[in-house]
């Protein structure tokens, strides 16, 4: 399955929809262009056993987030962008 360029051309993605060109290298609130910066992937067992089951629920981590969440816990890949 194709991802629609048009939605990065006036970004509407998150809550903000700042509307930026990510196409042209635009950055909006979350930092991010079009290429977008994985962190990490990885399977997570925090969660109650009904919902991880024998193999955990995969978490994927994106760099860059629109929250900006005052107290947030994954500080360094969200706003700091690694990744």
């Amino acid at each position: 399955m194709d991802f629609p360029l048009d939605e990065y051309r006036e970004c509407r993605l998150c809550p903000r929809q700042c509307r930026v060109n990510r196409l042209d290298g635009q950055r909006g609130f979350c930092g991010e262009t079009a290429d977008c910066r994985l962190s990490t992937i990885t399977a997570h067992f925090g969660e109650e056993p009904c919902l991880t089951g024998r193999y955990g629920s995969g978490t994927v981590f994106f760099s860059g987030c629109s929250c900006g969440c005052f107290f947030c816990q994954n500080h360094q890949i969200s706003q700091e962008h690694l990744g």
